[in-house]
């Protein structure tokens, strides 16, 4: 009796990102053989450690980690807070691996020659198992790999980047010329034309990292919460419109994201029964603190600013503490104000816990 036909694999519509390390293979044949690949190691390490758990990683590919995420659970300017916040540890890992270390070997010497390149796309994939292991398959699983020899970088002369393909910037939202990503088209062998935008990270601005500044005035309301998981997952509940939308009881999220991103000057409008607000973020530090000012019905204008800083004792767990700033009121008014913000700060608890 003949087996029964596997059933076929369901197709997974997906983010795919590559984050790798540029110059390795210069760096591995002048270097020690048994020390250098630990060094490299140290840094995938350190980015894989920024992309979750917004992506799970799929596959460690020697200096490159490959990385997924249902399309459902990720848009723009989650990857882009993401890579990021990847891009800014990586830098500050590199530099303190580079001053750290009284080594005089050729490993430790040549590590600042090491950059940081990603390549990000859209697209269906398959999962199989292949000697005991679970693979990603597919067309675009090629295509994602295959722009790792992109052409346009270096033609640009560019080291640390995004390269993102049109397919990403449509399913993900993207607007790559607000973002100031130069157009270019890679072509490939059984695959033809696949137009990318190249996003240089080098140079990009730093407009949101500046520290807002709270009123002289105390804070109306503040609460302290232990949180049972990573600052970059409670960082998207507690930004993402989608997230939100979910546990603030909120009807309807519109965003107008700044350059192609949401930070500093992002407005949003927010609908709740039959109450609208007005949003604007006025501090965006991607998960460690964003500042949002709001005018809320019968309240005024105030405005909450979020921290998020990871346990020193579990990698897992996030201490959150969340203030509101406003013009302080009297009287029944006083008390509508005290029980919005109450309610806004049970909503954070429930979410978080």
């Amino acid at each position: 009796m003949s087996a029964a036909p596997s059933r076929p694999a369901a197709v997974e519509r997906v983010c795919l990102l590559l984050a790798d390390l540029s110059g390795y293979t210069a760096y591995l044949a002048g270097a020690e053989p048994d020390h250098a690949p630990a060094m490299a190691g140290d840094l995938v390490e350190t980015v894989i450690r920024q992309l979750r758990p917004a992506f799970r990683l799929a596959k460690v590919e020697g200096d490159a980690a490959f990385l997924v995420a249902p399309l459902e659970r990720v848009d723009g300017p989650i990857l882009l807070d993401a890579i990021e916040a990847a891009d800014d540890a990586f830098a500050r890992r590199l530099a303190g691996l580079t001053a750290a270390t009284t080594c005089d070997c050729e490993s430790c010497r040549r590590v600042p020659q090491l950059d940081l390149k990603f390549v990000a796309h859209a697209g269906s994939v398959v999962r199989h198992r292949v000697a005991g292991r679970e693979e990603l398959g597919g067309t675009d699983a090629i295509i994602v790999h295959r722009l790792l020899k992109a052409d346009a970088p270096a033609a640009a002369g560019v080291g640390r980047y995004l390269l993102f393909t049109d397919a990403c910037a449509v399913a993900l939202g993207l607007d790559a010329s607000a973002l100031g990503a130069t157009p270019a088209v890679e072509r490939f062998d059984h695959i033809g034309e696949v137009p990318v935008h190249l996003l240089d990270l080098a140079n990009r601005g730093r407009e949101g990292t500046a520290r807002w500044q709270p009123p002289r005035s105390a804070a109306l309301a503040r609460v302290e919460l232990s949180v049972a998981a990573a600052p970059m997952t409670v960082w998207e509940e507690l930004t993402s419109p989608h997230r939100r939308q979910a546990w603030e009881g909120l009807l309807r999220i519109e965003e107008e994201p700044v350059g192609g991103r949401r930070g500093v000057g992002t407005l949003s409008s927010c609908a709740a029964e039959r109450l609208s607000t007005l949003e604007e973020i006025l501090e965006w530090r991607p998960f460690e603190a964003f500042v949002r000012r709001a005018t809320l019905p019968g309240i005024g204008r105030l405005a909450m600013r979020a921290e998020l800083r990871g346990d020193d004792s579990d990698a897992a767990r996030t201490n959150l503490s969340v203030a509101w700033y406003g013009t302080a009121v009297t009287g029944a008014e006083a008390a509508a104000q005290r029980e919005r913000l109450l309610a806004h700060a049970a909503s954070l608890r429930e979410v978080t816990t």
